[in-house]
């Protein structure tokens, strides 16, 4: 009787006036603690059909606003500890779902269910589509970065992360994938089957994935460890999986040593995908890649096309600790998932380096976005969208390679051992969880005991590439004065590593226009001679230009610099040619003959062809 009562008095509220919509982001005044899926998956069809439940942590509210794009929600009941109450479900400027919440309705005790219908597109990319492979059809999905909506009403954002549970009602004779393990099949009538799998670790809801069709599988041995490898490929095509399988074998172990962690999701499978919006997505459990980049066939392999692919895999398993055990708690900090990502990755292929040739690979990447960063194209790093809109450029190449910069700077300047433990405390503080770039700095700041945040503020908010100088001095003292030298100066901190002749690599914070470091200090012996050279960019790892006297480049020995510092210089004297271009030219005459092919070549692409600058 109580629960009719009360049921009869919640009804009643509904009729009142609806809030306005939010923005962009939804309000925190409903939290999902967690999901439960129920999709009905036919890739011969253009449609389907799908029930959400989830269960909700309701704050004062009237209405429970849920991302939602192209749904039709078809019923939607709320449930607690006295019963259910059948509410009303209404689409609301095309990418919400407004429910009525009935007054009284409060507390983490609550359950909505919600049935609904969408579209399996066939020609784009976005949420759950479809394509034919040799007469055959598949169903895949592409989440990230907003597009979960398309598939299940949901709380589309990074901040909200949570368990799901996944079932897909599919053909009988079609194999379905998810995040997690397969727990079971159950057959239905007319042809169909219901196949469940594991409840997942918490998750937004953008790294949720499912696929359907005759899918082959490449099954490997496992790795790391223990690890289940997985390719799945096209029907007929399971042989082509072999090389990426041999990638992971190769790649997941490096990650797992520097990270201090084992893979933290269970089973990992790689799925290859007919069409799709990024060349690879690293959902947890169920990574997918453009079936040309991730499958092989048989005999194709050369060295570089396998180097590409421990690359790519690299990446996308770099990203199972790197924005799925840990997610950014904003888009602003997409730089968290996809800089650390692009670094960790090129850590991992520096093991296949001798260690003099440490960063030499991945430094064409970070010059292109340094030159980006000095020119009117340039942007921060961390940039929180307000829109559809602005989310298309959520995954701009500079987020990944500045980000990725960043993070070798600070690894140059702190040091690699803090650098790791810093990391490593950030990795499993937050595991699971969410985490922000003040939470990244407060943890290197207690492996190393240097406070990185007004470097990391100088370099992820504000654009732009500082310029620096040296100078050395020795009467009375030996000293060096680091100044900027870009017009105006760049405001913030910019951490600059130098060495020079009888002292090893030192490290000072220029927080202004310039800075004098008494040398003695800095490592250099007492009653030493003056050095007669100085190279300002050690190890090649700051994120900045070296502007260069011409005595100092003629002083400059070539052969004591590393194959990176040497890579460094060839790009900083390409961008002083105008202004500097007899001292530059000569020295980068020097450095076209160089034995690395990589100082070589851009030492030649910088020469002035013909008396002009290229």
């Amino acid at each position: 009787m109580r629960r009719l009562a009360l049921a009869c008095v919640l009804v009643a509220a509904l009729i009142g006036a609806t809030p306005p919509p939010p923005g962009f982001q939804l309000p925190n005044d409903v939290v999902p603690l967690s999901y439960g899926v129920r999709l009905q998956i036919d890739p011969n069809r253009d449609t389907f059909e799908g029930t959400v439940i989830i269960s909700l942590d309701i704050r004062k509210t009237s209405v429970i606003w849920l991302n939602a794009k192209d749904i039709e929600p078809e019923s939607a009941q709320l449930s607690g500890t006295d019963g259910s109450i059948p509410t009303h479900a209404r689409v609301v400027n095309k990418e919400l779902i407004a429910i009525d919440v009935p007054f009284g309705v409060n507390g983490s005790g609550w359950r909505l269910v919600l049935r609904y219908r969408g579209h399996l597109d066939d020609k784009g990319v976005l949420g759950a589509y479809r394509r034919k492979v040799d007469g055959n059809w598949y169903v895949y999905t592409t989440f990230t970065p907003i597009e979960a909506r398309r598939v299940i009403p949901c709380f589309d954002d990074p901040r909200f992360k949570t368990p799901w549970q996944v079932a897909l009602l599919v053909p009988q004779d079609q194999k379905a994938f998810s995040n997690t393990p397969e727990t079971g099949e159950l057959p239905e009538p007319d042809g169909q089957k219901y196949v469940y799998f594991d409840v997942t670790q918490p998750l937004p809801s953008e790294l949720i994935a499912f696929a359907v069709g005759p899918f082959d599988i490449y099954e490997a041995p496992a790795a790391g460890h223990g690890t289940p490898i997985r390719v799945i490929t096209p029907k007929g095509h399971a042989a082509d999986g072999k090389a990426a399988a041999e990638a992971t074998v190769a790649v997941l172990p490096r990650l797992e040593e520097y990270t201090g962690i084992p893979y933290p999701f269970g089973k990992l499978d790689h799925l290859a995908l007919a069409d799709g919006a990024f060349g690879a997505v690293e959902n947890p459990g169920l990574i997918t890649y453009l079936a040309r980049e991730l499958l092989m066939m048989p005999g194709t392999d050369t060295n570089p096309r396998t180097h590409a692919l421990r690359l790519l895999e690299a990446h996308e398993i770099g990203h199972q600790w790197f924005g799925d055990l840990v997610t950014q708690s904003s888009w602003a900090d997409v730089w968290l998932s996809e800089g650390f990502a692009t670094w960790i990755s090129e850590k991992a292929m520096d093991r296949e380096q001798p260690p003099e040739r440490a960063h030499l690979s991945w430094m064409p990447a970070r010059e292109r976005v340094m030159r980006t960063d000095d020119s009117p194209r340039t942007r921060p790093v961390r940039v929180q969208p307000d829109d559809r809109e602005g989310t298309k450029d959520i995954y701009n190449r500079f987020v990944y390679d500045k980000g990725a910069a960043v993070l070798l700077m600070l690894e140059g300047w702190l040091g690699e051992d803090k650098m790791r433990d810093g990391v490593r405390a950030y990795l499993n503080d937050h595991r699971f969880g969410n985490a922000s770039t003040t939470d990244l700095a407060a943890e290197l700041k207690a492996a190393s005991g240097v406070d990185p945040s007004a470097v990391m503020h100088s370099f992820l908010d504000a654009a732009g590439l500082p310029r620096v100088s040296v100078q050395v001095e020795c009467t009375p003292a030996p000293r060096l004065t680091i100044r900027q030298t870009g017009s105006p100066p760049m405001p913030g901190a910019i951490p600059v590593c130098y060495r020079g002749e009888g002292f090893a690599k030192s490290c000072s914070v220029l927080d202004g226009p310039s800075r004098e470091i008494d040398l003695t200090k800095a490592g250099l012996p007492k009653g030493s001679a003056c050095p007669t050279w100085i190279e300002p960019n050690a190890g090649a790892t700051g994120y900045y230009r070296t502007t260069w006297t011409a005595e100092q480049l003629a002083a400059l020995p070539l052969a004591q610099l590393s194959p990176a510092e040497r890579l460094m210089l060839a790009y900083d004297l390409a961008a002083a040619l105008p202004t500097n271009r007899a001292a530059a030219r000569a020295c980068l005459t020097k450095l076209a003959a160089d034995s690395e092919p990589e100082v070589a070549k851009a030492a030649q692409d910088a020469l002035p062809a013909n008396g002009k600058s290229k």
